[in-house]
């Protein structure tokens, strides 16, 4: 009979000097939910996992009202290095659209987020919106990790305008990143790109970045801007996806491209 699988929880302290049998506690936010809402109790087993992907099976030997003392039962696994990288610049989007782009790309296996506050984005990030936004899209991030039981926590950059994402993308292509503009206008097929995208990855490219606009769209001005950069505009597929689904499905389609699902 199938056995239920341990609990999946973050451990926010780096796994990599921890060793087989040794001993650690699991306190702060993630400890107390799992001490006070799981109830997880002396003698369960719990996957844990950090920040780069190591993931280790460890035992509960104590259990406190707000933490867990645990023993490792093997040696950590290796960080996760799975390339090319995949980054989705997200714009701000109102009804949390954004936020469920974010966890469907986390689910997905993005490996880093960058919020854009677009020309047209109707939701925007100023001043304690800039800490307390980000701080959102980190634990929407940290909860689709949990529930899809990832390795590993994709980055969440600081909240970037399109001059700033502009010399972000001037930076990334010269360093030999891909940097890819979703336009439901352009004539050119992302699924064309296939054969190149096959190439980059056996080619060593090292990072592919996905660049998703608002619900208003990107503004004329701000493609010019990208394009220049030495991003290039590509559209997803015949129908017009949201802000909450075009990320999503774009890192789909690459990760099958190049590799990353075999």
């Amino acid at each position: 009979m199938p056995t239920t699988p341990p609990a999946f929880l973050i451990l926010d302290e780096v796994l990599a000097t921890a060793e087989e049998g040794q001993n650690l506690t699991l306190d702060g936010e993630e400890g107390r939910h799992a001490a006070k809402v799981a109830r997880i109790g002396v003698g369960e087993q719990i996957l844990l996992t950090d920040a780069p992907g190591r993931q280790v099976l460890a035992e509960v030997t104590a259990a406190h009202k707000e933490a867990l003392d645990l023993r490792l039962l093997a040696a950590p696994t290796p960080a996760v290095q799975r390339l090319p990288l995949l980054t989705l610049v997200q714009a701000l989007a109102t009804g949390g659209r954004d936020e469920q782009a974010i966890e469907s790309a986390t689910e997905l296996g993005v490996d880093r987020i960058v919020p854009w506050i677009a020309q047209r984005s109707v939701s925007v990030w100023r001043g304690e919106k800039l800490a307390k936004g980000r701080a959102k899209w980190e634990s929407t991030a940290r909860a689709a990790v949990k529930q899809c039981r990832r390795p590993g926590i994709p980055v969440v950059a600081g909240a970037v305008n399109t001059s700033a994402l502009a010399a972000l993308v001037d930076e990334e292509v010269r360093a030999g990143a891909l940097v890819i503009v979703l336009h439901e206008q352009e004539s050119v097929a992302l699924m064309s790109l296939a054969p190149q995208l096959r190439e980059a990855s056996a080619d060593g490219v090292e990072e592919i970045i996905v660049v998703v606009g608002p619900e208003g769209g990107i503004a004329a001005a701000e493609l010019d801007q990208l394009r220049d950069a030495g991003a290039r505009t590509v559209r997803l597929g015949p129908e017009v996806l949201r802000s909450s689904t075009a990320g999503p499905s774009a890192l789909a389609v690459l990760s099958a491209l190049v590799g990353r699902w075999g």
